[in-house]
């Protein structure tokens, strides 16, 4: 708890004004804070209820004066205006195809009561409800005969075991895909499983369960390494990092914090990454011997690495940048909500440019066109505003933010490839943000790898559209038997399933 605030001895009135005029801004700092808090605590994660409050259509009509032709501009404020008011309506996905079991009902009376004739069958109605068949665990016989000779001179010829995914281990491969799956993709923890596969008639200790899935992603960690080589073979990278609690034997009595370190290209494969710590040291491991664009946020050790590497371009995010300035505009601060207003200008041409499925030079055309000149009245202001609010307010600290990071929020203008914000790496973090909450923590430091592993396969999976369980059933399968030269052949970027 903190000591109670000790005001100085005021001697004057101007003295008293500007103790007055601290003891506001703290109040106001406090208010922000506690509002933070709340909104954490019970409200909405998204950030569109202040982006709200701007017409789409008025902030497209200040992106450009009307032209006398046609143009890619124009082209964004038609497909505004023919939007409706009214809320998109998402469309449920179509089902995969279905077992079907039909059950005939023949009507009782099947004689005509005034000719005494069989009635004939003149149509049908169809009806279909769904029922659910539960999962089942098969026993799986291999069965290997063995042949002589009855001369007994020839010897005994029996087929060798098929390489298998755990030595003298009695899961095969989907039931270890299917273990992994339910763990990081469903997010139920092992002791729960030992209870689904009871209502299935099998008895699996926890510390079973935990081998398979330990042993599953040893196998797995050869696909993740391929995939890390040739991530880091690229010329473009983001990177992003997320807490999660460890049970150390070495802390007593509570969690130790370790960090997911991420990197990923946007519409590729994504790699995570485990690490005791957030320091330098772990960000140089993440991206090691890189060269080209790094796109993060403005966490200080990345700045650190760019500044140490003259090969490391640094890319800003421009998402980072804007929930500072909404966070400022729930104070109801004028000029935050004119900032967020400018941003929601590089958005909406974003958008425009993956509406119309725009290849990179031409989205890199459309920005310097129409994001450059925003981005050019943008920064002037912001140096306008600074002078006007103190540096730890959430309006200051904004601005600082976006001021100190201007050269990199800038640097998506000069190539087409690059995305305008993070986004997309902090969206493949979701899916271990939402498992730590139903598993709590990572068992020990040296288990961290493992969950590192295993979300790297998933997510590089998902942004692909590969149904993981597939893919975990067919490669887990095939690894044994695999050599390391194959190895890159069944990574997500060129996986065939066989037949």
């Amino acid at each position: 708890m903190r000591a109670a605030i000790q005001l100085p001895e005021i001697t004057s009135v101007e003295q008293a004004r500007g103790v007055v005029a601290s003891l506001s801004d703290q109040l106001q700092q406090a208010f922000w804070r506690i509002a933070q808090l709340e909104k954490q605590l019970y409200g909405p994660s998204s950030e569109r209820r202040v982006d709200e409050n701007f017409s789409k259509e008025q902030t497209l009509l200040s992106l450009f004066p009307a032209p006398a032709e046609p143009a890619a501009t124009q082209q964004v404020l038609v497909h505004s205006s023919e939007e409706k008011s009214e809320p998109r309506v998402r469309r449920q996905p179509v089902a995969k195809v279905l077992e079907v079991v039909s059950e005939r009902i023949e009507p009782e009376q099947k004689l005509c009561p005034h000719c005494g004739k069989a009635k004939c069958e003149i149509g049908c109605e169809r009806s279909e409800r769904f029922e659910y068949v539960p999962a089942k665990i098969i026993r799986h016989e291999i069965v290997r005969p063995k042949l002589a000779c009855p001369c007994g001179q020839g010897g005994v010829s029996i087929a060798p075991l098929p390489p298998q995914l755990i030595e003298q281990g009695q899961a095969g491969a989907s039931l270890v895909a299917h273990a992994i799956l339910t763990k990081f993709d469903d997010h139920v923890p092992l002791f729960r499983q030992q209870q689904q596969f009871l209502r299935l008639g099998v008895n699996f200790a926890r510390q079973t369960l935990c081998d398979w899935v330990a042993k599953g992603a040893e196998w797995l960690q050869a696909i993740v390494r391929e995939m890390d080589r040739e991530l880091l073979a690229g010329d473009y990278l983001q990177v992003d990092e997320t807490p999660v609690r460890v049970m150390d034997p070495e802390v007593k009595g509570k969690c130790a914090t370790g960090w997911l370190w991420v990197k990923g290209v946007p519409g590729g494969d994504v790699v995570f990454e485990f690490h005791p710590g957030r320091g330098q040291e772990y960000a140089r491991q993440l991206v090691g011997h890189f060269k080209g664009y790094l796109q993060r946020d403005g966490y200080s050790a990345y700045g650190a690495l760019a500044r140490a590497d003259g090969d490391l371009i640094p890319v800003g995010c421009w998402g980072h940048a804007r929930r500072k300035f909404i966070e400022a505009a729930e104070l109801q601060c004028a000029q935050a909500m004119e900032v967020v207003g400018q941003i929601r200008k590089l958005y909406l041409i974003e958008r425009h440019a993956r509406d119309e499925c725009l290849e990179f030079q031409q989205r890199l055309k459309l920005r310097q066109e129409l994001a450059k000149p925003v981005l050019e009245a943008l920064l002037p202001g912001l140096e306008a505003m600074r002078e006007k609010h103190l540096p730890q307010s959430p309006m200051g600290k904004a601005i600082r933010y976006a001021v100190n990071e201007w050269r990199a929020l800038g640097r998506y203008l000069e190539d087409g490839r690059l995305e305008i914000d993070n986004n997309l790496t902090e969206n493949a973090i979701r899916p271990s943000a939402v498992g730590k909450k139903n598993w709590l923590f990572i068992g020990h430091p040296d288990a961290g790898w493992r969950s590192a592993v295993i979300y790297s396969i998933i997510v590089s999976c998902r942004r692909r559209g590969i149904d993981p369980w597939e893919y975990l059933s067919d490669v887990l399968r095939r690894l044994p038997s695999m050599k390391q030269s194959e190895v890159a052949s069944i990574v997500p970027a060129r996986w065939k399933p066989t037949g």
